[in-house]
């Protein structure tokens, strides 16, 4: 009995060794080629927040006078960053524009580069509102070939906000606002070398 016990036990020993080897030989990997990370191309779509404001309708009445433009700046190197020049292939910036106001508004965006010289520019019509309610207004701005390097050397962005004829004189009491958000959409292509 013992004898029997003991070749059932060398017999299932055997088994698992040769199971497990047959496992060892059959699961073989093909060899690792750490060239492919030359080829490599990651493309990453990257979204940030822009350019923000809003305005009341009385802030465009100042000392008895209705202002009909105001106008605002900011500089900004971001896109002129080597990282920024070198793997950019691609920008949107997209506004979305809420009036409020028994007016209608014109946004005038120009980029200009570190010689203060015009690269680019778009500008964006809001429809009045006759009921004070909100009316949305989108644009979306596609930087590509030659648009894309006149951002790629941008240095500074001016924003002209311009209220246009027609509607009620604005005024101390007037209501309403008008209000941009915007983002930048960047379409990144960054290679293996």
């Amino acid at each position: 009995m013992r004898f029997i016990k003991a070749m059932i036990k060398t017999f299932f020993k055997l088994t698992g060794v040769f199971v497990l080897l047959c496992f060892g030989i059959l699961s073989c990997t093909k060899p690792v080629d750490f060239d492919q990370a030359n080829d490599l191309v990651l493309e990453p779509v990257v979204a940030s927040d822009l350019i923000f404001f809003k305005a009341n309708a009385t802030e465009f009445f100042v000392n008895n006078t209705e202002l009909v433009t105001v106008k605002d700046s900011v500089i900004i190197d971001l896109f002129r960053r080597e990282f920024f020049v070198d793997h950019v292939a691609k920008a949107e910036f997209v506004f979305e524009i809420t009036n409020s106001i028994n007016r209608g508004g014109r946004v005038t965006v120009e980029l200009f580069d570190i010689n203060d010289q015009k690269r680019h520019e778009f500008s964006i019509t809001a429809p009045a509102s006759p009921d004070n309610s909100d009316v949305v207004t989108t644009h979306t701005e596609v930087f590509e070939a030659q648009a894309l390097d006149a951002l790629k050397v941008t240095d500074k962005v001016v924003l002209t906000l311009q209220v246009l004829a027609g509607g009620d004189p604005l005024n101390d009491n007037s209501p309403g606002r008008i209000e941009l958000k915007s983002k930048g959409v960047f379409y990144v292509k960054v290679e293996g070398s």
